[in-house]
């Protein structure tokens, strides 16, 4: 039985670009002689040498391109979605699922917008619909949930997402990194730490005083 070749492919259950095995491959090619152009596909079936998990990677080559697209399905994952993701609140969890589906595909504007109205809901859970953002953003910070700074940087991620929805701004990909940066250290902040720390508050013992005689 002949061997199995190894190539080089990003695995997303290890988050980074490991050995594969090809476990079977297909090629397909066709040309127009009117055009004098030509083009081939490649499809293989690679599992990970690590976890072992399966991906199917897609080669298109054109002679008029002078290099190959390559596509992943499913599509490598830019951005994995932090653990405790699935302690958010359900529309929140859901919301931020699809963000972080849009991410893998490089759909940077759509993104952009989901992350404005991820904080959007944050500033309702909250505070309420009370008016403007800037309101929400202000009872936000009176009311204790984030400081001065972190209402400074979710301004700066709710204009990105507004600039994306209203006037096609389309961010280069280390901003959009750090607009979910600023969305997932709030979120974090505000649904996941608090808990955690009424939690840790119930299970550390109490301090015992002992009286002098």
């Amino acid at each position: 039985m002949a061997k199995s070749a190894i190539t080089k492919a990003p695995c997303n259950r290890c988050h980074r670009e490991t050995r594969h095995q090809v476990l079977a491959n297909r090629t397909t090619s066709g040309s127009d002689d009117q055009y004098d152009v030509s083009w081939h596909n490649t499809y293989e079936m690679l599992e990970c040498c690590g976890c072992e998990s399966v991906t199917l990677r897609h080669t298109f080559e054109f002679s008029e391109e002078p290099e190959p697209t390559v596509t992943y399905y499913p599509p490598p994952v830019s951005r994995p979605s932090p653990k405790w993701e699935r302690d958010l609140p359900l529309d929140v969890r859901s919301l931020m699922r699809e963000i972080y589906s849009a991410l893998h595909a490089d759909n940077r504007r759509l993104a952009l917008m989901g992350a404005r109205t991820v904080v959007d809901l944050l500033l309702r859970h909250k505070v309420g619909d009370i008016g403007t953002f800037a309101q929400k953003l202000a009872r936000l910070e009176t009311e204790g949930f984030i400081a001065r700074q972190n209402a400074r940087y979710l301004a700066a991620a709710l204009d990105a997402g507004s600039a994306a929805a209203h006037r096609g701004y389309e961010p280069r990909k280390e901003h959009l990194g750090h607009v979910m940066d600023i969305v997932e250290n709030v979120l974090q902040a505000v649904y996941i730490l608090e808990n955690a720390a009424d939690e840790l508050q119930k299970a550390t013992p109490t301090r015992r005083v002992v009286r002098r005689k």
